[in-house]
Formats: structure tokens, C-alpha cells, sequence
């Protein structure tokens, strides 16, 4: 048999609460201080929020795509990465999205007038599509990807995962399988997404699923989230195409597992068997045993259930001592954006020589019987496991390594 395609992710760029690129996220990961903030008078509109991770307001929109602050976002993390890909035909954009960040004037002006009683419809919509609409032309998850591709004149193909908070990750493991099978040499892949704003929070209300004070991942008195904005895009190469234009690896990416739990909408399987499983797929892809793994990068998100569930799985499957962590505390639930921008901050704090802690994890809940690492520790896993766990459970695991980690 060929020897297997070595993959390499060759440059990040992100965009977090903590600001523009990955030397403020490390910072803040490092001293283990959360980004979240009193949401500005854009966002609250007048909603019961008492803090989210926002991005630098001052980030502007492409042409094209004025007020799409989720557009605003990707372009800012592509702006750091290489100018020129060479062999723009080789090279795929791969992107998961979210809901849509149609302003509540767009609602009214787009929407509403289709609206009957309390029932939508979409039949007159679709008969009334003005073509700079707000609120339809918004409603394309596809046009961020397409416009990604067409500015930096990439030929290659387009895809968009549009599956709740597992979506970036999903984009990542598909990235992944098109470079194993020679269909690209290189590859944009990452997410996006802004919900703090009002239809976007008022949304996460009416499902209760927001923190009260402090997003605390694991801790006994988890109660919710805090919601983020991101933006993470990896440029991610065959090692052959990276030698060739002179890069060398920020870390190897080594497998990826995905599943659907088939449980409920907006709820995990109580035992966490989907995660479990989504795991156990990424290791056998990267053709690892469970005791090489050094630290996971939870889903953690720090809802009741959620934790508990992704830690019975975790502790189902691997060592007992190893570490877990999550970010969440720190950047806040990116939704989307999430599985790009925690590889990122992971890819970024291993090259920084640590790993992240949990941030506001105090006490840890006896119920999630894993290892939580609650603050930042000095030295840089060599293999990290990486998952992320969506809405109507689907879930994404993810698997890196140090540049310099051996099997």
C-alpha cells in the first residue's frame, strides 16, 4: 500500500473576543482571563444579557456585504494568511456557517410581510424576492464560501457545512478528505458566525441555554453559556504542496471522525454515545489508540446536560488522567464558528509552548468524571483530540499533533 498523505496546517488566522489574530488569543488563554464583556447598545436591544465575547467592533464589512458582520469576521481571519496560494486551481474553500445575521429591520421590511397569522409562508416569499433583500439574500449559508473563493481567485471547489455548532469542524474533516484523495493540494477550511445580536440571543433565550453571570464549562455550578463572535480559517496543505512553497507545519492534522447521536434536537444522547462515537472514528482515522491522545479540547459549552454527557463519553473512551479542557469560558460559544476557532486557539497555544486551562471552572462537578485542567499548563501536547457537538446531534472530532511529535 502508498504511504499515507501527510497533512499539514501551515497558517492560521482568527478572530476572537480576545481581537485580531492568534498572539491576543494565546495571551488571553495563557493568563486564563475571559473575553466576555457587557453586550454594546447594538446588541442588547434591550434583552436580559449579561455579557458575550465580542469581536473588535471596528472590523469592516467587504463590498457587498455591508452590515453581514459574520462576512466581516471570515475576511478579517483570511486577511492573515499567505498572499499568494500558487495553483489556485488546487486549492478548496471549506467553511462552516450559522443562522442567519438578518437584523431585526431586515425581519420587518423582508419577512414580516409574509407572515399569516403565525404561520410563515414561504410560497410568498419565494414570489417576492427582491434581489437586494436583506433578510433572502442573507438566508445563502453558501455566499460566504463563494466569496472567499472568488477574492483570492481559488478555482477549486466550494463547500459549506450548515451543521449547527459542529459546522466547522465538519468543514475541516471534509477538507481533510478531499486532500487524502488528491482532489486538492490545498485547502481554506474554518467557520464563521456572529449570534451576538438581537435575533440571534433572543433565539438562545427562548431556549434557556445562556449563563446567568459566567460561562463555567464542568464546574458544579454551570448554568449556560456566554455567547462569542469568530472566525478562524486554517490553511491546511498536502506536506508535499507546503515543502514546495516553502512552508513548514503549525501542526499535522491526523484524522477526523464524524456521527449524529439521533436522539433529539436540541439535546445529546444522556450517555454521550454520539460523542463517544464521533471520537472513537477520529482515532481510528488517525490510526491512533486512545492512550496517545495528551489533552482534549472538550465541546464543553457549560449547559447541565451538555457537559455531562460529553464527559461520560470522554471518560468512556480514553485514560482516566487525561486532560480536558474547554474554552468556552474564555472566547465564549462561537456556535458555528466554534470547532475552527478551538483548533485554532489549540494549534496557537501549542506552538506557544502551553496548554489551555478552563476558565471559570472552580469546582469541578463530581457527575462529569473527567480530568479537568483547570489552568493553563506549561509544555505542548504532542496529540490533542479536539470535539465539537451541534444541535440535533451532530457532533465532529477532530486530530492534531505537534510538528514535531513522532508515532
Amino acid at each position: 500500500m502508498p504511504a499515507p498523505i501527510e497533512i499539514w496546517i501551515t497558517s492560521v488566522g482568527v478572530v476572537t473576543g480576545y481581537g485580531v489574530g492568534l498572539e491576543p488569543l494565546c495571551e488571553g488563554l495563557r493568563r486564563g482571563v475571559t473575553a466576555g464583556r457587557v453586550p454594546g447598545p447594538h446588541q442588547i436591544a434591550e434583552l436580559d444579557i449579561p455579557l458575550v465575547s465580542s469581536a473588535p467592533a471596528t472590523i469592516p464589512c467587504p463590498a457587498g456585504f455591508e452590515g453581514d458582520r459574520k462576512v466581516a469576521l471570515l475576511f478579517e481571519a483570511a486577511r492573515q494568511l499567505p498572499d499568494d496560494l500558487g495553483h489556485a486551481h488546487g486549492c478548496g474553500v471549506y467553511l462552516g456557517t450559522g443562522l442567519s445575521s438578518v437584523t431585526p429591520e431586515e425581519l420587518e421590511r423582508d419577512l414580516y410581510p409574509h407572515l399569516q397569522g403565525d404561520i410563515f409562508q414561504r410560497s410568498s416569499l419565494a414570489a417576492d424576492l427582491a434581489p437586494h433583500g436583506g433578510a433572502p439574500h442573507r438566508h445563502l449559508p453558501a455566499r460566504a464560501a463563494h466569496a472567499l473563493a472568488h477574492s483570492q481567485g481559488l478555482e477549486g471547489p466550494v463547500f459549506t457545512s450548515f451543521s449547527a455548532c459542529a459546522a466547522s469542524a465538519q468543514a475541516i474533516a471534509t477538507a481533510l478528505q478531499a486532500l487524502r484523495r488528491g482532489e486538492v493540494e490545498r485547502a481554506l477550511a474554518g467557520g464563521l458566525d456572529a449570534m451576538a445580536h438581537p435575533l440571534g440571543m433572543l433565539s438562545f433565550l427562548q431556549l434557556d441555554t445562556l449563563c446567568a453571570q459566567a460561562c463555567r464549562p464542568f464546574d458544579l455550578r454551570r448554568d449556560g453559556f456566554m455567547l462569542g463572535e469568530g472566525a478562524a480559517v486554517l490553511l491546511i496543505e498536502t506536506a508535499s504542496a507546503a515543502e514546495a512553497a516553502g512552508r513548514r507545519p503549525l501542526a499535522r492534522l491526523l484524522g477526523a471522525g464524524t456521527s449524529i447521536d439521533a436522539h433529539a434536537v436540541t439535546a445529546p444522547h444522556p450517555d454521550g454515545h454520539g460523542a463517544w462515537l464521533t471520537m472513537r472514528r477520529a482515532l481510528a482515522d488517525a490510526g491512533l489508540p486512545p492512550e496517545a491522545v495528551d489533552q482534549v479540547n472538550a465541546h464543553g459549552t457549560g449547559t447541565p446536560v451538555g457537559d455531562r454527557a460529553e464527559s461520560l463519553a470522554i471518560a468512556r473512551l480514553l485514560p482516566e488522567h487525561t486532560p480536558v479542557c474547554s474554552i468556552k469560558g474564555a472566547v465564549g460559544h462561537t456556535i458555528a464558528a466554534a470547532g475552527a476557532v478551538e483548533l485554532a486557539a489549540t494549534i496557537g497555544a501549542m506552538g506557544s509552548g502551553f496548554s489551555p486551562g478552563t476558565v471559570n471552572c472552580e469546582q469541578p462537578d463530581p457527575a462529569c468524571p473527567v480530568n479537568v485542567q483547570l489552568q493553563a499548563q506549561t509544555g505542548a501536547p504532542g496529540v490533542v483530540l479536539s470535539n465539537s457537538m451541534g444541535f440535533g446531534g451532530q457532533n465532529a472530532s477532530l486530530v492534531i499533533a505537534h510538528p514535531d511529535w513522532q508515532a
